[in-house]
Protein backbone atom coordinates (compact mmCIF):
# COMPACT_ATOMS: atom_id res chain seq x y z
CA UNK A 1 0.00 0.00 0.00
CA UNK A 2 1.45 3.36 -1.05
CA UNK A 3 0.70 6.28 1.25
CA UNK A 4 1.40 9.90 0.36
CA UNK A 5 2.12 11.88 3.54
CA UNK A 6 1.37 15.57 3.82
CA UNK A 7 3.32 18.12 5.82
CA UNK A 8 1.01 17.76 8.85
CA UNK A 9 1.84 14.05 9.02
CA UNK A 10 5.61 14.67 8.94
CA UNK A 11 5.16 17.28 11.70
CA UNK A 12 3.19 14.80 13.83
CA UNK A 13 5.79 12.11 13.17
CA UNK A 14 8.50 14.42 14.47
CA UNK A 15 6.48 14.98 17.66
CA UNK A 16 5.66 11.33 18.44
CA UNK A 17 7.71 11.46 21.63
CA UNK A 18 5.66 14.41 22.95
CA UNK A 19 2.50 13.43 24.76
CA UNK A 20 -0.40 15.87 25.07
CA UNK A 21 -2.87 14.12 27.40
CA UNK A 22 -5.31 17.05 27.25
CA UNK A 23 -5.57 16.91 23.46
CA UNK A 24 -7.63 13.86 22.48
CA UNK A 25 -7.24 14.42 18.70
CA UNK A 26 -3.48 14.73 18.96
CA UNK A 27 -3.19 11.64 21.15
CA UNK A 28 -5.38 9.57 18.78
CA UNK A 29 -3.26 10.59 15.77
CA UNK A 30 -0.11 9.88 17.74
CA UNK A 31 -1.31 6.42 18.85
CA UNK A 32 -2.29 5.27 15.37
CA UNK A 33 0.68 6.82 13.61
CA UNK A 34 2.93 4.85 15.96
CA UNK A 35 0.98 1.66 15.15
CA UNK A 36 1.35 2.29 11.42
CA UNK A 37 5.08 3.01 11.69
CA UNK A 38 5.87 0.05 13.91
CA UNK A 39 3.60 -2.38 12.03
CA UNK A 40 2.96 -2.18 8.28
CA UNK A 41 5.64 0.45 7.55
CA UNK A 42 8.33 -1.56 9.36
CA UNK A 43 7.20 -4.82 7.72
CA UNK A 44 7.23 -3.19 4.27
CA UNK A 45 3.55 -3.81 3.49
CA UNK A 46 3.00 -0.05 3.57
CA UNK A 47 5.31 2.60 2.11
CA UNK A 48 5.09 6.23 3.11
CA UNK A 49 6.05 8.85 0.52
CA UNK A 50 6.82 12.55 0.35
CA UNK A 51 7.58 14.58 -2.77
CA UNK A 52 9.07 17.96 -3.73
CA UNK A 53 5.94 19.86 -2.68
CA UNK A 54 6.09 18.43 0.85
CA UNK A 55 9.82 19.12 1.10
CA UNK A 56 9.25 22.71 -0.07
CA UNK A 57 6.66 23.25 2.69
CA UNK A 58 9.01 21.77 5.28
CA UNK A 59 11.84 23.96 4.01
CA UNK A 60 9.58 27.03 4.34
CA UNK A 61 9.51 26.56 8.12
CA UNK A 62 13.22 27.45 8.16
CA UNK A 63 12.38 31.17 8.41
CA UNK A 64 10.23 30.68 11.49
CA UNK A 65 12.17 27.96 13.25
CA UNK A 66 15.46 26.81 11.65
CA UNK A 67 16.04 23.96 14.12
CA UNK A 68 12.57 22.51 13.59
CA UNK A 69 12.93 22.80 9.82
CA UNK A 70 16.19 20.89 9.98
CA UNK A 71 14.59 18.16 12.12
CA UNK A 72 11.53 17.95 9.83
CA UNK A 73 13.66 17.58 6.71
CA UNK A 74 15.77 14.90 8.41
CA UNK A 75 12.56 13.04 9.38
CA UNK A 76 11.20 13.34 5.82
CA UNK A 77 14.38 11.73 4.49
CA UNK A 78 13.27 8.54 6.25
CA UNK A 79 10.24 8.38 3.95
CA UNK A 80 10.28 7.07 0.41
CA UNK A 81 10.66 9.87 -2.09
CA UNK A 82 8.68 10.25 -5.26
CA UNK A 83 9.75 12.83 -7.79
CA UNK A 84 6.23 12.78 -9.15
CA UNK A 85 4.80 16.24 -8.87
CA UNK A 86 2.05 17.93 -10.83
CA UNK A 87 2.92 21.37 -9.51
CA UNK A 88 6.70 21.79 -9.64
CA UNK A 89 9.34 20.89 -12.22
CA UNK A 90 10.88 17.45 -11.73
CA UNK A 91 14.14 17.22 -9.82
CA UNK A 92 15.81 15.05 -12.44
CA UNK A 93 15.44 15.08 -16.17
CA UNK A 94 14.77 11.33 -16.14
CA UNK A 95 11.29 12.05 -14.77
CA UNK A 96 9.14 13.75 -17.39
CA UNK A 97 7.05 16.69 -16.23
CA UNK A 98 3.36 15.88 -16.02
CA UNK A 99 1.39 18.92 -15.02
CA UNK A 100 -2.30 19.10 -14.23
CA UNK A 101 -4.74 18.89 -17.11
CA UNK A 102 -7.31 21.66 -17.50
CA UNK A 103 -9.96 19.29 -16.12
CA UNK A 104 -7.82 18.46 -13.08
CA UNK A 105 -7.10 22.16 -12.46
CA UNK A 106 -10.82 22.96 -12.61
CA UNK A 107 -11.65 20.13 -10.20
CA UNK A 108 -8.97 21.32 -7.78
CA UNK A 109 -10.19 24.92 -7.98
CA UNK A 110 -13.77 23.84 -7.23
CA UNK A 111 -12.59 21.78 -4.27
CA UNK A 112 -10.54 24.62 -2.79
CA UNK A 113 -13.35 27.13 -3.42
CA UNK A 114 -15.58 25.02 -1.17
CA UNK A 115 -12.86 24.81 1.50
CA UNK A 116 -10.73 27.99 1.30
CA UNK A 117 -8.57 26.94 4.24
CA UNK A 118 -7.10 24.21 2.01
CA UNK A 119 -5.56 26.79 -0.36
CA UNK A 120 -2.15 26.38 1.37
CA UNK A 121 -2.29 22.64 0.69
CA UNK A 122 -3.33 22.97 -2.95
CA UNK A 123 -0.03 21.62 -4.33
CA UNK A 124 -0.03 18.62 -2.01
CA UNK A 125 -3.66 17.90 -2.80
CA UNK A 126 -2.91 18.03 -6.53
CA UNK A 127 0.22 15.90 -6.22
CA UNK A 128 -1.56 13.16 -4.28
CA UNK A 129 -4.99 13.25 -5.91
CA UNK A 130 -3.66 12.78 -9.41
CA UNK A 131 -0.78 10.40 -8.63
CA UNK A 132 -1.57 7.04 -10.17
CA UNK A 133 0.72 5.08 -7.81
CA UNK A 134 -0.71 6.33 -4.50
CA UNK A 135 -3.54 4.65 -2.63
CA UNK A 136 -3.96 7.01 0.31
CA UNK A 137 -3.18 10.58 1.34
CA UNK A 138 -2.39 10.46 5.07
CA UNK A 139 -3.06 13.67 6.96
CA UNK A 140 -3.69 14.89 10.49
CA UNK A 141 -5.60 17.91 9.12
CA UNK A 142 -9.31 17.41 9.85
CA UNK A 143 -10.42 19.71 7.04
CA UNK A 144 -8.36 17.85 4.46
CA UNK A 145 -9.49 14.48 5.85
CA UNK A 146 -13.06 15.69 5.39
CA UNK A 147 -12.60 15.37 1.63
CA UNK A 148 -12.46 11.57 2.08
CA UNK A 149 -11.42 10.97 -1.52
CA UNK A 150 -9.45 12.85 -4.16
CA UNK A 151 -9.66 11.27 -7.56
CA UNK A 152 -8.74 7.64 -6.88
CA UNK A 153 -6.84 8.46 -3.67
CA UNK A 154 -8.52 8.03 -0.29
CA UNK A 155 -7.81 10.76 2.30
CA UNK A 156 -7.41 9.41 5.82
CA UNK A 157 -6.44 10.29 9.35
CA UNK A 158 -4.02 7.83 11.03
CA UNK A 159 -6.81 5.95 12.87
CA UNK A 160 -8.84 5.46 9.68
CA UNK A 161 -5.74 4.30 7.78
CA UNK A 162 -4.98 1.78 10.54
CA UNK A 163 -8.56 0.45 10.35
CA UNK A 164 -8.41 0.34 6.54
CA UNK A 165 -5.09 -1.51 6.66
CA UNK A 166 -6.39 -4.00 9.26
CA UNK A 167 -9.48 -4.70 7.13
CA UNK A 168 -7.32 -5.24 4.03
CA UNK A 169 -5.29 -7.88 5.89
CA UNK A 170 -8.36 -9.87 7.02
Amino acid sequence: MNVFCDTCTVNRHLDLENSKPDDRRYEEDREYLMKLLSGPVTSGTMKMFVNPSVLAQLEATRCKNPERAKALIAKAKGYHFTESSRTVFPISLSTPAQFLSQEQKAKLQRMVAKRPRLRDDEKIIADSAFHRDMDVLLTTDLELAGLEELGTVKVMLPKRLWEYYQASQA
